[in-house]
């Protein structure tokens, strides 16, 4: 296979293209067609946010983290970096430097509550039900639809009973 497609055309050409391949789960030709988007604004972002999609379809762990940091680190106002690098850490590294990331993301975006729901599954994780359920009352009280998805969540099954003993899910049908 080839480093770039054979022919280069127009950025957001290639761009199409990648998508098409993606949704084939034809994912090596996706890439192919992403590494043929220049190095510069808007193409290198979009292109990174792609290969972040990709390595998570492939489970590549390691290389998603990697992408996803250099975009948070690149574009730190935008929330969905962080998760996606703690995501990453998680899986590649450990659930421990998940929290570092998560917690200096949350001082930028301080309003966020799928950062501190991200914040309560780590937690959880690691032994921690108080701050667990801390961060996840302050999920819901940004987001209500936190609730329903904290009942459900295999991160969150030491703490249901507690969640459910708050009332939570009593108004679901």
């Amino acid at each position: 296979m080839l480093d770039k497609p054979p022919h280069i055309l127009s950025p957001t050409i290639h761009l199409q293209r990648a998508g098409g391949y993606f949704e084939l789960e034809m994912f090596a030709e996706a890439d192919r067609e992403l590494r043929a988007l220049p190095d510069t604004d808007p193409w290198v972002k979009k292109k990174k946010a792609f290969q972040v999609a990709i390595r998570q379809q492939l489970e590549d762990w390691v290389n998603m983290q990697i992408i996803a940091n250099e975009l948070r680190l690149l574009y730190p106002e935008e929330e969905d970096w962080w998760i996606a690098d703690a995501y990453a850490t998680r899986r590649s590294k450990s659930v421990e430097n998940v929290r570092t990331i998560l917690l200096d993301g949350l001082a930028l975006h301080y309003e966020s509550a799928t950062i501190r729901y991200n914040l309560a599954c780590y937690a959880c994780v690691m032994g921690h039900p108080g701050e667990c359920i801390d961060f996840l009352k302050e999920a819901v009280r940004r987001e209500q639809k936190f609730e329903q998805m904290a009942l459900e969540d295999e991160d969150l099954v030491e703490v249901r009973e507690a969640l459910q003993s708050l009332g939570w899910g009593s108004n679901m049908a």
